[in-house]
């Protein structure tokens, strides 16, 4: 009878059919999801103050003051809704002080 010789390729078969198995499981690892990036905490307090005291100034038509409150507010927190409004406030501002100037350069 003819005998194949089958004994000598087993352990390349058997450690090549290994390395595809753990790739394999390697590739298909689910990956953990990415954290969100981290808050940092709004003195909610000390915004609103800063607010209050830029709508106070804005009334009483003190413009470069009532910028700085209003970017002491954003700093706090520009994604917050008292930063959303103090931003939309420093736009009017800047159209106000934009028109001052333009008036006073006649």
């Amino acid at each position: 009878m003819h005998k194949t010789k089958i004994k000598p390729f087993f352990p390349l078969i058997a450690a090549g059919i290994l390395c595809l198995v753990l790739t394999g499981c390697v590739l298909f690892q689910k990956t953990p999801p990415a954290r969100a990036p981290r808050q940092h905490h709004v003195d909610v307090k000390a915004q609103q103050k800063y607010y209050d005291l830029g709508l106070q100034q804005y009334t009483k038509e003190s413009y470069g003051e009532a910028k700085e409150s209003f970017e002491q507010v954003i700093e706090f927190g520009p994604n917050t809704a008292l930063g959303q409004k103090a931003q939309e406030n420093l736009k009017k501002i800047q159209r106000i002080l934009k028109t001052l100037e333009e008036i006073e350069s006649k």
